[in-house]
C-alpha cells in the first residue's frame, strides 16, 4: 500500500514502531534465553518489521519511496546492538532490491546509513553511564535523517532529488527526529527499568549472602550479643548459650540490668554506656558477674546505634567470657615472676636436654644460657655422687613425678657447691610427661652457718673438744646403742688436780697452754670410737664405747685405760720458759642397757671422781653403790609427787614475757608447795617426773589450768590479749592424743588458741621430725604459736628447724649469763638471731637479769626479753596486779 503523505505513513508504522519496544523487552533485556538465539531472533523479528514498514511507504516518484525504516533501523543499532542490526540490514536491502526502482541504491545507502549511524551512537555512549536524554535523542534523530537527504540528494537523479527534497524535507527533519525521540526514550525508560530491576535483584542477592554471612558469623562465635538502650533496658538479645548469665534471652527482654546484675556491675555498664554514647563506642569494659560455675569475668565492646529522631539511644553489646583468659593470663603471670625468681630454674624435655634457664641459673652456676642450652644437666655434675644416687632420682622421678634433695653441683669456674634442689615432672593431659622443671637453691652460706654455729654451740673454742651440750646428745646416743649391741660402756670424769693454783700464779694464758696439751694426749689415749669432751675449766669426760659384755671384764678394761690416762697426763707439760708437772682424778662409771638418763650417769662420775680427789688425787675410782642411798631419797621424793598431784599442791607462777618495755605474755611455771618442806624446786621434780612417768599427768594439768586462766581473763580488757607459754615435754608431745587432747581442752575451757604457745625443746621436735611438723600443723589450725625452748644447748638440725612451723626461738639463759663476757656466747647469740631473722622467726631472750645483757641484745636486734631484771615468777594474785599500763595489747 502506499502513501502520498509522510504523515499518513508514519501513522500506518506507529504500531510496527511499538512493537519494537515489545522486542526489546522480549529479548534484549530478558536474560532467559542465551544471547546467540536472541541476537538471531531479534535481528529476524527487526528485520521483518523493517519490511513490514516499507511494504506502506510514501511514493515520492516511480522508484522512490519514503518510510520510517530510518527510525527502526537507528533505533536497532543505537539499542540493539551488531547482530541484530546486520540482521535486519539485511533483511531490509533484500527486500528494497526486491521493491527495485530508481531508488533501489540511494534506499539501500540510506539503509546503512541509518543503522551505522545507530552502531556508531552505541559505540560512542558505550564509556559514558548517563541515561540517554531527549535532547540528545533528538540530535540523533536529526542527525539521521539529515543524513537520510543527503543520501537521496546525492544518489537521486538532480530532478528527482529536488522533488523529494522539497517534498519530504520538511516532516522528515519536523517530525521523523521526534518519533525517533519518543521510540528512543521508550526504549531507554525500558532499558533503564530493566538496569534497575536488575541492580535490586544484584542488591537483594547481596543483601541475602550478607545477612546469611552474618547469622552464620553469630552463630561461629561464642559471644553474647545483646541490643540495650542508654537506661539499661533490653531489647534483643542472641547467644550461642542461652542458659549463660547474660542471654537468657526469655528472661532479659524487656527488663532492666538492675534486675540482672549486681549494683558494681550494672555501674561499670552503664558508664560504659555514656562513654558510647559520646564516642560512638567503648572497648574493653569488664565486669564480673557470679554464674553457675562461681566468678566469671566479662569483657563487654560496645557500639552505637543509628535510631530515630527522638528515639532513646541504642547500643549493641558485645559480651566476652574471659575468665579462662584471665585465669591463664594469671597463671602465666605467676609462672614468669616463679621462673624469675631468686631461685635457679632449668627446664628440659623428656630427654633431659635443657631447654631454657633464669638469670638466677647463670648467677648460681656461673654459666650463661646459650652454654647450656640442648644439653643435659650432668654438665654441672661434680662427681660427688654415684651412679645409684641418680639411678634412684630417675625412679623417684617416674614414680612420684617429683623428687627433692641436696645435692653437690659444680660451677662452670669449678667450685663444688651445695644446693637444695626440687624437680617436678610436667604431664600433658594424658598423664605422660612433657618437661621437667628444676628448681634450685645455692645453700653454702646456710652450710657454712649451720657449720659455724654448730662449732660454736657443740664444740669448746679453746681445745678443740666436743662441749657439754654435744657431750650429753652423744652419750645419750651411746645409750641407746647399748639397747642394741647390749655391750657395755663407760663414762670417765677427768678433773686436773690443782690446776687453779696454775691458773693463779702463772695467768690464764699458761693455764690454756696446758688445756690444750691435755686434750691432745686424751685425743692420742682412746679410739676413734670413744668420745672426749671438755665440760670447762678443768674437767673432762672420756665415754669409752663398746666395752666388754661381761661387767668385770669391762670394768677392768676401762680401768687399765683409765691408768693409761693417769700415766699420759703425769709426764712433762713444756709450757713456754718452764716444765709443768701435772696430776688428775678420775672417776668412772660402767653403763649398759639398764641406764637411760646421761645426766644421772653423768652425776655417778662426777662423784666417783670426788671420791678419786677424796682419796688423795692422781688417782681413779669406780663409782661406790653405797651412793644409791641417794636414789632411795629420790623415790622417796617420787612418792610424794604422786601425793601432791592428788592433793593439789601443785600451782602455777606467771613470769612476764615483754616486747620495748610492755608485757605480752608470761610463761607458766610450775611450782610444788611441799606442806612440810615448802616451796620444792622444779629443778628437784621437773627430772624426777620426767624420769618416772609423772610428766604426763603433770603437763595435762598445767595445760588446763592455763587454759582456764586464759578464758577466765578473757573478761578483763587489760589481761585479755595476755599470752600464756606452756612447757611440754618431749614425752608429752610424743603422745598419741597428744593433739586431740589439746583441741578437748580448749573446748571445755573456752580458751583462745591463738592466746596459747607451747614451748618445746630442739630435741623433742626433732625425735620424728615428719610426725612432729604434722602434729605442729595440727595444733596450728587451733591457733596456737611454738617456741623453741633453750635454742643452742641441743644437738639439731637447722634445716629441718627450717621446715617446722617455728615461730620463735627462746636463746638460752645459758648464753644470756655471761654474753658480756664470754665471746663465744655472744657469737653464738648473734648466729642465733641473724639465722631466726632470716627464718622469719622471733627470737626472745630468757635469764635476762642486767641492764647491760639487755643493752647487749637490742643492739643484736633481740626485742623479746624474761628475766629477773623485768619480773620474777608470780603468783596468779600477784600477776594479776601488775600495773595495768605496762601490759601491751598489740601482739609483738
Amino acid at each position: 500500500m502506499m502513501y502520498e503523505s509522510p504523515y499518513f505513513a508514519l501513522a500506518n508504522n506507529a504500531a510496527l514502531l511499538l512493537a519494537m519496544g515489545a522486542i526489546y523487552d522480549a529479548l534484549v533485556l530478558s536474560s532467559r534465553a542465551r544471547i546467540p538465539y536472541k541476537s538471531l531472533i531479534g535481528g529476524i523479528a527487526l528485520g521483518l518489521i523493517a519490511i513490514a514498514i516499507m511494504a506502506t511507504p510514501m511514493m515520492v516518484d516511480e522508484g522512490v519511496i519514503i518510510d520510517s525504516r530510518s527510525v527502526l533501523l537507528s533505533a536497532t543499532g543505537l539499542f540493539f546492538g551488531s547482530i541484530p542490526t546486520a540482521i535486519a540490514v539485511l533483511f531490509s536491502v533484500l527486500f528494497r532490491l526486491y521493491e527495485g526502482g530508481q531508488g533501489t541504491l540511494a534506499g539501500i545507502v540510506f539503509i546503512l546509513t541509518s543503522a551505522g549511524l545507530g552502531l556508531l551512537w552505541r559505540r560512542l555512549r558505550k564509556q559514558s553511564d548517563q541515561p540517554l536524554k531527549w535532547p540528545e535523542l533528538y540530535l540523533f534523530g536529526l542527525v539521521v535523517h539529515f543524513s537520510m537527504l543527503m543520501v537521496m540528494g546525492i544518489f537521486l537523479p538532480d530532478p528527482i532529488a529536488y522533488k523529494v527534497t522539497t517534498t519530504v524535507a520538511y516532516p522528515v527533519l519536523l517530525i521523523y527526529p521526534v518519533v525517533t525521540v519518543l521510540l528512543c526514550m521508550g526504549l531507554g525508560h525500558q532499558q533503564q527499568r530493566k538496569k534497575t530491576e536488575k541492580a535490586l535483584r544484584v542488591s537483594e542477592s547481596i543483601n541475602r549472602r550478607t545477612v546469611d554471612q552474618l547469622q552464620t558469623t553469630l552463630q561461629a562465635i561464642p559471644d553474647q550479643l545483646f541490643e540495650i538502650d542508654i537506661d539499661g533496658h533490653y531489647y534483643d538479645c542472641r547467644s550461642m548459650d542461652y542458659q549463660d548469665d547474660l542471654s537468657r534471652d526469655g528472661l532479659l527482654l524487656s527488663q532492666h540490668i538492675e534486675q540482672i546484675m549486681p549494683a558494681e556491675a550494672c555501674s561499670t555498664l552503664l558508664s560504659a554506656l555514656k562513654e558510647a554514647e559520646q564516642n560512638g563506642h567503648a572497648h574493653g569494659t569488664q565486669i564480673t558477674l557470679s554464674g553457675k560455675d562461681g566468678q566469671r569475668c566479662f569483657e563487654l565492646s560496645i557500639a552505637r546505634r543509628h535510631t530515630l529522631v527522638g528515639q532513646s539511644p541504642r547500643f549493641v553489646v558485645l559480651s566476652r567470657d574471659i575468665s579462662d583468659r584471665k585465669e591463664a593470663e594469671q597463671e602465666l603471670h605467676i609462672a614468669a615472676t616463679a621462673f624469675n625468681s631468686q631461685e635457679g630454674m632449668i627446664i628440659t624435655d623428656t630427654s633431659h636436654r635443657i631447654l631454657r634457664v633464669n638469670n638466677a641459673f647463670t648467677q648460681v652456676t656461673g654459666y650463661s644460657a646459650a652454654e647450656v642450652i640442648d644439653k643435659k644437666p650432668s654438665i654441672l655434675s661434680s662427681g660427688r655422687h654415684d651412679a645409684d644416687f641418680y639411678t634412684n632420682m630417675m625412679e623417684e622421678l617416674n614414680t612420684h613425678k617429683y623428687w627433692q634433695g641436696e645435692i653437690w653441683n659444680k660451677r662452670k669456674n669449678g667450685e663444688v657447691y651445695p644446693e637444695w634442689l626440687t624437680i617436678t615432672a610436667v604431664t600433658d593431659d594424658h598423664a605422660q610427661v612433657t618437661n621437667y622443671v628444676a628448681a634450685f637453691t645455692d645453700i653454702t652460706q646456710r652450710k657454712q652457718a649451720e657449720a659455724d654455729i654448730h662449732t660454736l654451740a657443740f664444740y669448746d673454742s679453746l681445745t678443740g673438744l666436743p662441749n657439754r651440750r654435744l657431750l650429753l646428745d652423744r652419750l645419750e646416743q651411746s645409750l641407746l646403742l647399748r639397747k642394741r649391741r647390749h655391750q657395755l660402756g663407760a663414762l670417765m670424769f677427768i678433773d686436773l688436780d690443782n690446776f687453779k693454783t696454775l691458773n693463779d700464779t702463772q695467768g690464764h694464758d699458761i693455764g690454756d697452754c696446758l688445756l690444750i696439751e691435755v686434750a691432745h694426749r686424751l685425743r692420742h689415749s682412746v679410739r676413734e670410737v670413744d668420745t672426749v669432751a671438755r665440760l670447762g675449766g678443768d674437767e673432762f669426760i672420756i665415754i669409752l664405747e663398746d666395752l666388754n659384755a661381761d661387767y668385770n671384764q669391762a670394768a677392768l678394761d676401762a680401768e687399765q685405760i683409765a691408768e693409761k690416762i693417769v700415766q699420759t697426763l703425769n709426764q712433762p707439760y713444756p709450757l713456754k720458759n718452764s716444765e709443768y708437772h701435772g696430776t688428775a682424778s678420775i672417776g668412772l662409771s660402767l653403763f649398759d642397757h639398764r641406764d637411760k638418763n646421761a645426766k644421772d650417769l653423768l652425776k655417778r662420775a662426777d662423784v666417783a671422781m670426788y671420791q678419786a680427789k677424796e682419796s688423795g688425787r692422781n688417782t681413779l675410782r669406780f663409782f661406790d653403790p653405797k651412793i644409791q642411798q641417794e636414789l632411795y631419797l629420790q623415790a622417796e621424793m617420787e612418792s610424794e609427787l604422786r601425793r601432791a598431784i592428788a592433793d593439789e599442791q601443785l600451782v602455777l607462777y606467771y613470769q612476764a614475757q615483754t616486747y620495748l618495755g610492755k608485757i605480752t605474755g608470761a610463761e607458766v611455771l610450775l611450782r610444788w608447795i611441799h606442806p612440810e618442806k615448802g616451796l620444792v624446786p622444779p629443778g628437784k621434780f621437773i627430772p624426777l617426773a620426767e624420769q618416772c612417768g609423772l610428766i604426763i599427768p603433770l603437763g595435762n594439768w598445767v595445760l588446763e589450768t592455763a587454759c582456764r586462766q586464759l578464758a577466765a581473763w578473757a573478761d578483763h580488757p587489760e589481761l585479755s590479749k595476755v599470752t600464756l607459754s606452756v612447757n611440754v615435754s618431749a614425752h608429752q608431745f610424743s603422745m598419741i592424743d597428744f593433739v586431740a587432747n589439746v583441741e578437748r581442752v580448749l573446748r571445755e575451757t573456752g580458751a583462745e588458741g591463738k592466746l596459747l604457745k607451747f614451748e618445746l625443746t630442739e630435741s623433742a621436735v626433732l625425735i620424728d621430725v615428719d610426725s612432729t611438723a604434722d602434729k605442729m600443723m595440727q595444733l596450728k589450725d587451733l591457733g596456737i604459736n611454738f617456741s623453741i625452748d633453750d635454742f643452742g644447748t641441743g644437738y639439731s638440725s637447722l634445716f629441718h628447724l627450717k621446715h617446722l612451723p617455728v615461730d620463735q626461738l627462746k636463746i638460752d639463759r645459758s648464753f644470756v649469763r655471761d654474753i658480756n663476757e664470754d665471746p663465744d656466747d655472744l657469737a653464738i647469740v648473734q648466729a642465733i638471731i641473724a639465722m631466726a631473722h632470716n627464718l622469719g622467726i622471733s627470737v626472745i631472750a630468757e635469764g635476762v637479769e642486767t641492764e647491760a645483757q639487755k643493752r647487749c641484745l637490742e643492739k643484736r636486734q633481740c626485742r623479746h626479753f624474761q628475766g629477773f631484771l623485768f619480773s620474777q615468777p608470780l603468783p596468779l594474785d600477784q600477776f594479776e596486779n601488775c600495773d595495768i599500763d605496762i601490759f601491751n595489747y598489740e601482739t609483738a
